[in-house]
């Protein structure tokens, strides 16, 4: 029989409770769990470490790579972006229109950013619902089948009230966070189309404008098209700031989640005070409340 937490004890003795050689060993299999006050951050790595600093295991997550959109966006307005300037300076809009599209412009971002950060918090949650189902699987393998008494109902007792529930409470701010980053993947990516598409409808428009500007005929049409693109850009630009103020919104609610999740794990809410201690009842490590099922007593 192997513990619940994967330390295997020695054989069983043969009376019916277990010798102090024999019992399951907790407290190494416990701090694998509790809350850690340190860990370490490579690329694509996550190395967990237990409360008195022991390395514990490392966590992989899947590369990603940046398919090269971004960069399509960027050489897309830089192609675009000679004949717009000219019509809006021979137009009259230089100073204000020019304003506009660096605006605009400096609003472009990276969805892949947005894309790896959802997929990385979905693999934790994966990783998280695989541990919280090792603990169950562990416990209701090794551990039911095998032992009864005091000792084991207040182990179930502390797994299913904190340690799952701690579980929980992480697996909930994990789906969040994936969602909110796949909202904003979204919304990166409808900006970044929309923009492109309307400095490639509207560059080539004015090429065809500006040489005709030197007429009053040319002049007025190069000056009406200027306007209709920066409206066009202006509505462009205050939609990409109402989602910012509203994600803005979701970002903070998430901050106040994960500080009321901090308070969960760490003294006072502040992982420089330490870990909480998950009181594991004493009653666990002690023998005496432990009893081996046999023939005889199950």
């Amino acid at each position: 029989m192997s513990t619940p937490f994967g330390v295997p004890p020695e054989p069983a003795a043969p009376a019916g409770r277990p010798s102090v050689q024999t019992r399951p060993s907790f407290s190494s299999g416990l701090s694998k769990l509790a809350p850690s006050s340190k860990h370490s951050l490579t690329p694509g790595k996550v190395h967990l470490y237990g409360p008195k600093g022991n390395f514990v295991r490392t966590v992989t997550f899947g590369e990603r790579f940046d398919p090269g959109f971004f960069k399509k966006v960027i050489i897309q307005v830089k192609t675009n972006n000679h004949p717009i300037w000219a019509g809006l300076v021979v137009g009259g809009f230089g100073l204000a229109g020019g304003a506009l599209v660096v605006a605009a412009v400096l609003n472009i971002g990276n969805p892949f950013l947005f894309a790896d950060r959802r997929d990385t918090w979905k693999e934790m949650l994966g990783h998280l619902k695989g541990s919280a189902w090792d603990v169950w699987l562990i416990y209701f393998s090794d551990v039911s089948p095998n032992w009864k008494g005091h000792a084991v109902e207040t182990l179930q007792q502390y797994l299913r009230f904190k340690l799952i529930g701690m579980f929980d409470q992480l697996g909930s701010i994990t789906k969040d966070m994936s969602s909110t980053m796949h909202n904003q993947y979204k919304e990166v990516l409808e900006y970044d189309l929309a923009l492109v598409a309307l400095l490639a409808a509207t560059a080539p428009v004015f090429k065809m404008l500006l040489p005709m500007s030197s007429t009053p005929m040319g002049r007025v049409a190069l000056m009406t098209h200027a306007g209709v693109f920066l409206t066009a850009l202006g509505n462009l630009v205050k939609q990409f700031a109402d989602v910012y103020n509203k994600y803005e919104t979701n970002l903070n609610d998430l901050e106040l989640k994960l500080t009321e999740l901090k308070g969960a794990f760490y003294n006072m809410g502040n992982p420089a005070r330490g870990p909480r201690d998950l009181h594991v009842d004493p009653d666990v490590k002690d023998i005496a409340y432990w009893e081996h099922v046999t023939k005889e007593n199950s």
